[in-house]
């Protein structure tokens, strides 16, 4: 039994395009290029108009019928652990990987089984990329039979979420691990069996002692979109987020021991102007100022305050 189906033998090669969440921009347009070469580029989103249909059991079904895995390199891909499960499988199948970079990465983090092979560069795309990308695929090697017995399916992951809570809760996140969060769960938002743990784990995000107000800036408008609420852009030049800040004329700063007043309440936890002044903002947290203060969306400690 061989990998090749009819549709795959008239039309191309029939990939497996294994890959983390936050490059599916790229992936997108890698897969464009794919299939303007004739081939076959399969990816989990299509599972997203199957309804009750058991996903994993799916993806793996489709790596078993591919006759190569196309794996998506880049920092976040190693972070993945359904896309870690993807390439053991394959591997143990004898799928020959083709390994695609989206976004620069050192040689060294790569796994075995990818080291060694040589990559196609597609941070840039253009002409000579998809040359290179035509080549590579034009040179992988022919998929063997399924071995007989088959080696066990990996179990199914407890979740696609399952490593965005762990992360999302992490003792500390940096600006660059916020926005790369956010970006993850606003793909999973348009899942209807995600999307209530997906708003919940965004809100998680928003209440985060540690989230600049860079990465407020996104949550605010999605979240409000969510809920169905407008969302009014933040005036040029006022980097505070509309919701974490106070709405123009109706908060005050106060004193250090004080928080700021908000429409005659206390404020929802957030950043607003810093009231010491040795900063641009302030984060504002359970009735009280922190230590937490921020210039031009960098997040500072200032143990003085």
């Amino acid at each position: 039994m061989t990998a090749t189906t009819p549709e795959a033998a008239s039309s191309g090669r029939r990939l497996f395009v294994s890959y983390a969440r936050p490059d599916s921009e790229a992936v997108q347009n890698l897969v464009e290029v794919l299939r303007a070469l004739h081939h076959v580029p399969w990816v989990d989103r299509e599972l997203e108009s199957e309804g009750g249909k058991p996903w994993w059991d799916r993806i793996l079904a489709e790596i078993e019928a591919c006759d190569g895995i196309v794996v998506v390199l880049s920092p976040q891909l190693f972070d993945s652990v359904p896309a870690e499960r993807e390439r053991e499988y394959a591997d143990a199948l004898g799928k020959p990987p083709l390994p695609v970079m989206v976004e620069v990465v050192t040689p060294d983090i790569l796994p075995s089984e990818l080291s060694s092979r040589q990559f196609v560069d597609f941070t840039r795309g253009g002409p000579l990329a998809g040359a290179m990308l035509a080549s590579a695929v034009a040179g992988l090697p022919a998929a063997p039979p399924l071995p007989d017995p088959m080696p066990k399916r990996p179990d199914v992951p407890s979740s696609y979420l399952g490593d965005l809570r762990k992360r999302v809760r992490a003792p500390a996140l940096s600006l660059e691990e916020q926005i790369h969060l956010i970006t993850e769960l606003r793909l999973r938002l348009d899942l209807e069996r995600e999307r209530q743990a997906v708003v919940t784990l965004l809100r998680e995000l928003q209440q985060r002692r540690d989230l600049c107000h860079a990465t407020w800036q996104l949550l605010d408008p999605l979240l409000k979109d969510v809920r169905g609420e407008s969302s009014e852009a933040t005036p040029p030049g006022d980097e505070r987020p509309a919701e974490a800040g106070p709405v123009s004329g109706s908060a005050t700063p106060r004193g250090p021991d004080q928080g700021p007043t908000w429409q005659g309440r206390t404020p929802p936890p957030g950043w607003y102007p810093d009231p010491s002044r040795r900063h641009q903002l302030r984060w504002f947290w359970n009735g009280s100022w922190t230590r937490q203060a921020s210039d031009h969306g960098k997040v500072v400690d200032d143990p003085n305050f």
